[in-house]
């Protein structure tokens, strides 16, 4: 089946001139009006630079980037909101945009009267618009407010409604920017489903979100923006993943022992006790990567010390691990397990190690979190210790199936039966 181009976008360039900070001023040109009319008044910024890809029926692409890296822009040069200064885009058949909240909206029109208006915009005939219109109202819940204006609904109830209307008035191509941000989490999860139907009907979606969940979830293919340049282009999993590496602070945590004396404490009690430092210990090998940097599947010890102002009862030290999309994955506190070796009372400094035997987290960057408790009093507690870079290569060899998913890959004991389960 032959699956047509629907966007393509050819060495897009957009400069903006805007003001320099020390333009001169009124008392500038009053005071000195020979410096005033040499100095320059304006500069030019270059927020998208050569900018290229193609995109077909159906597909579903992701956009992302750091803030100003230029994603924003790109969309309202693919929506025709604005023009490229260099370039060209072309896009097959009727496109809708949901930009910002309220989209394409007349705050004086109710709902019923938006969405007519709307489907009118994309071409489409008022019989049409009629055929989806309880489609419509059902998916963005605004019940009895539909002959309400516009104005008077909530930002969450603006956003419902112009995304259904962008999902059910069946443009061949629609651009979403951050759509899941406002959102409750029952319209999330109607988005991520709506979005996976208009890809099975063979539209077009352009997805920008700092969401990487989503992302993943969503997109076949996603397009890193940085400073205005495509950065890297291609699979999901591998760009989501070179772009979450890029921000994680490696020179900080470069030596074997990091302290936490300077760490920013989300929680404490003053007075009482504080971490000092985490270390990760390597079990055997690979000398020639930091201790922070473990291959998939690799065992390792992590070290953390504390120190008490007075002996606390009950001592418990705990960590834990979120990965680079800020979820948490797993976490141990010193008290789990009867065995657990538990500090005396009269002892004020020492540390605390545990064995990560069989982590198998999948490849991506973690940060490690550590907290000192006394029975369920948090004495101190840092989101984010340290930092441990999980690589793609298995620490056994074998090979590493990309079909896996989550945050975890646990090697369990499996069997087989000749007999079905029948």
């Amino acid at each position: 089946m032959t699956r047509h181009v629907s966007v393509r976008v050819e060495q897009v360039s957009k400069t903006y001139r805007i003001p320099r900070p020390d333009a001169p001023r009124m008392s500038d040109w009053i005071r000195r009006p020979a410096w005033a009319v040499r100095a320059p008044k304006s500069q030019v910024v270059t927020a998208l630079r050569d900018v290229s890809f193609e995109l077909h029926d159906g597909e579903v692409l992701g956009i992302i980037g750091r803030n100003g890296a230029g994603k924003s822009t790109l969309l309202k040069v693919l929506s025709r909101i604005t023009s490229p200064t260099t370039g060209r885009v072309t896009m097959r058949g009727h496109v809708a945009s949901l930009l910002e909240v309220g989209t394409g909206f007349h705050p004086e029109l109710t709902g019923r009267e938006n969405i007519y208006l709307n489907g009118m915009l994309l071409g489409m005939s008022s019989q049409q618009v009629t055929r989806v219109f309880d489609a419509i109202c059902e998916f963005a819940s605004v019940g009895d407010y539909i002959n309400v204006p516009i104005k008077r609904y909530s930002s969450g109830m603006q956003l419902r409604l112009a995304f259904s209307v962008a999902a059910h008035l069946h443009a061949d191509t629609m651009i979403v920017d951050e759509v899941l941000a406002v959102g409750d989490a029952e319209f999330q999860r109607k988005c991520l489903g709506a979005m996976r139907d208009v890809s099975r009907d063979g539209r077009t979606t352009l997805f920008v979100s700092h969401n990487m969940s989503a992302i993943e979830a969503l997109c076949s293919r996603v397009i890193w923006l940085d400073k205005g340049a495509v950065r890297e282009s291609g699979a999901t999993d591998r760009v989501i993943r070179s772009y979450l590496a890029s921000a994680v602070p490696h020179e900080g945590a470069a030596n074997e022992l990091v302290s936490l004396r300077s760490a920013v404490r989300t929680a404490r009690t003053i007075g009482l006790g504080e971490l000092s430092a985490i270390r990760f210990t390597r079990r055997e090998g690979a000398a020639d990567r930091p201790p922070w940097r473990v291959a998939f599947g690799e065992a390792f010890q992590l070290s953390i010390g504390f120190k008490l102002n007075r002996p606390v009862p009950d001592l418990i030290v705990a960590t834990g691990f979120r990965n680079d999309r800020g979820e948490d994955v797993l976490t141990s506190h010193s008290c789990d397990t009867p065995d657990s070796v538990q500090r005396t009372p009269g002892s004020t400094t020492g540390a605390a190690m545990v064995d990560v035997c069989q982590p198998w987290l999948r490849p991506g960057t973690y940060y490690v979190e550590a907290a000192l408790l006394s029975g369920s009093q948090l004495l101190d507690y840092v989101s984010e210790a340290a930092t441990l870079v999980v690589d793609e290569q298995r620490s056994d060899g074998a090979p590493r199936l990309e079909l896996k998913k989550g945050s975890t890959s646990p090697i369990w004991s499996w069997q087989f039966a000749d007999d079905p389960l029948c």
